[in-house]
């Protein structure tokens, strides 16, 4: 009978006669391309490490693909040049026709490293290009040898200006990076405004532009931009975008140092499908071509009310007109309230609207603002009011200006029931969120009284609190729910209920 032992000899005998395990390193027997692949999961220092395994490994490591270098130590001490050394002997050694997908560095550069890097990023084709410069001496400017890298897809460059520029003179002196398809700037100081043409991004489909300085007037018509996001770009005060394969538009936190009686703002984007203008103040001038198959919009306003302002806002809801996903936040309601006692309301009506999201306090200078979004929705299904809490009293100047003592709030929204009909009768589902505190109880009875008496078809009426923990808030669903259970219903279908969030 065969011993345990005797066995287990016998059976690696077997094995080595089939060449099946007698110690075969098959990892390296897998092709590059998926032994660069498993080696992508590692941070390049450990990647670097297998090169010491063998020939094989070390042929592996001079041809990687993919390569990420960080440097959180203090800047200028031996360790942060031994970092520059380690990134060059690497690119200078990487085998002829090994190309690279990815390069990111993170750290403090000298303007030196970079020039000396680049070229050896051209020869090596790369495709996708991350600098995040956290400080560093001497100017930075565009480096001329990317210019001349034809495989270059995506460049992200953040850092700290005015050490970094963002010159457009060598790119408007070339023909530009011609294949490069996605370009996000934070934080860089741009000397011109006109850099985004056809002739220098031909190609370019995403481009944003973040916190960067010297941008006065910004001009972009990059023929197949299909994303385009700007940020806290504050001090600029003329914006013209021409797209015709634009998709989506985000203005954030910009127009803010503007000298308003000579701001501007142009866009045409007929395919434009999301867009958003969020803590931007809305310019005097310029035009805003209509957006035909817009599908979401997002306006949250909140600079003061001036009626200065009132024609922008008029502009930017006409060019809204074919939206099905509306949400409109803050102030914007008393510019709206403006536009009802002045214009009668919109001059547009929203006929795909179907979606309608609010965020307001319910104040009295909100109210006429709310009931003119209302009156230009016929069709909306459903409704989202999110009840924001009272930061003090609205004033003398509004109770008077905008209910002119005729009206309680009761009484106004029992007027608006004709000119509503339209909307009270597409009305399916609302949800209203409601502050647990500090929030004037009557104001949402008042505007849930309307909907619930009015929809006929209403079918949903949710009541949640602002904050999914407050649902457990002793009390605030008597305040709330009880008087509501016991409204007049317009529709006998509808069902109330109370949620979480």
């Amino acid at each position: 009978m065969e011993t345990r032992a005797a066995k287990k000899r016998r059976l690696m005998e077997e094995g080595k006669k089939r060449n099946i395990g007698g110690g075969r390193d098959r990892l390296s027997d897998l092709p590059d391309d998926i032994a660069h692949r498993i080696l992508s999961f590692l941070p390049t220092t450990s990647v670097a490490r297998t090169s010491v395994l063998s020939k094989r490994w070390r042929y592996l490591w001079a041809c990687f693909p993919i390569l990420y270098f960080s440097q959180v130590s203090d800047p200028w001490m031996t360790d942060s040049m031994l970092t520059e050394d380690i990134i060059s002997a690497v690119l200078s050694r990487r085998h002829e026709n090994s190309n690279i997908k990815f390069f990111g560095f993170k750290g403090y550069l000298k303007a030196q490293w970079l020039h000396d890097w680049i070229p050896w990023l051209v020869k090596h084709k790369v495709e996708e290009l991350v600098l995040h410069i956290l400080s560093g001496i001497g100017m930075l400017d565009f480096p001329r040898p990317l210019l001349q890298c034809d495989s270059l897809r995506s460049f992200t460059l953040k850092g700290k200006s005015p050490f970094l520029q963002f010159s457009s003179s060598y790119v408007k002196a070339t023909s530009g990076l011609r294949n490069l398809h996605t370009l996000s700037l934070t934080d860089v100081e741009f000397p011109d405004d006109d850099l985004f043409s056809d002739s220098s991004f031909p190609f370019l489909e995403k481009l944003t532009i973040d916190d960067c300085v010297g941008i006065i007037h910004l001009k972009i018509c990059c023929p197949k931009l299909k994303d385009l996001q700007l940020y806290r770009i504050r001090r600029m005060n003329s914006l013209d975008i021409s797209g015709v394969s634009l998709e989506t538009l985000k203005i954030n936190n910009c127009f803010k140092d503007m000298r308003f009686n000579e701001s501007c703002l142009n866009i045409f984007a007929p395919n434009l499908q999301s867009f958003c203008w969020v803590g931007s103040n809305f310019a005097v001038k310029g035009l805003i071509q209509s957006f035909p198959i817009l599908r979401t919009a997002q306006i949250n306003y909140h600079f003061p009310f001036t009626r200065m302002k009132t024609q922008c806002a008029v502009n930017l809801f006409s060019a809204f007109s074919q939206v099905q996903n509306l949400s409109l936040y803050l102030q914007i309601f008393k510019i709206l309230s403006n536009i009802y006692f002045e214009l009668g309301g919109l001059p547009c009506s929203f006929k795909n609207l179907t979606t309608l999201y609010i965020s307001t306090s319910l104040s009295k200078s909100d109210i006429p603002g709310i009931a003119c979004l209302f009156k230009s929705s016929p069709v909306v299904h459903k409704l989202g009011i999110r009840i924001n809490r009272s930061r003090g009293p609205d004033g003398d100047k509004w109770d008077n200006y905008l209910l002119n003592g005729h009206y309680t709030e009761e009484q106004f929204w029992q007027a608006q029931a004709q000119t509503l009909n339209p909307l009270l009768c597409h009305l399916k589902v609302v949800k209203i969120w409601v502050p647990t505190r500090d929030i004037d109880h009557e104001r949402v009875i008042n505007i849930v009284r309307f909907l619930l008496e009015h929809g006929k078809n209403l079918q949903e009426m949710i009541i949640a609190p602002e904050y999914p923990q407050a649902y457990c808030v002793p009390g605030w669903k008597d305040k709330i729910i009880v008087v509501i259970e016991g409204l007049p219903r317009g529709s006998a279908n509808v069902k109330i209920s109370c949620v979480k969030c």
